[in-house]
């Protein structure tokens, strides 16, 4: 699998349409962090169906992704160890809401 190392501003267009086309923009139902492996990531929080990971450039470029979304509303998460530059989203919502 090929990863592309992303800038925050790209990362912040791509997250900022799926919040928008999946929850009409509501941040707040979405979980936002930082980790060192997606994939790790993903199966501690029991391998959520609308799942996304972006791999950033560097740990600041993560830091500046999340720390933009948390100041719009959405939940954060884990924040990985080190130099943690994967991003991931998921669909928390409401339990009655399924995507």
């Amino acid at each position: 699998m090929n990863l592309i190392i992303m800038k925050a501003s790209d990362i912040i267009s791509e997250i900022e349409e799926i919040v928008k086309s999946k929850s009409d923009g509501v941040n707040s139902k979405w979980r936002i962090g930082r980790a060192n492996s997606n994939s790790d990531a993903k199966e501690q929080h029991g391998e959520p169906n609308d799942w996304r990971d972006w791999d950033a450039d560097s740990a600041d470029e993560a830091i500046e992704t999340v720390d933009y979304f948390v100041d719009k509303g959405m939940r954060k998460e884990g924040v990985g160890y080190g130099g943690a530059s994967f991003v991931y989203i998921f669909f928390s919502g409401s339990p009655q809401e399924v995507l």
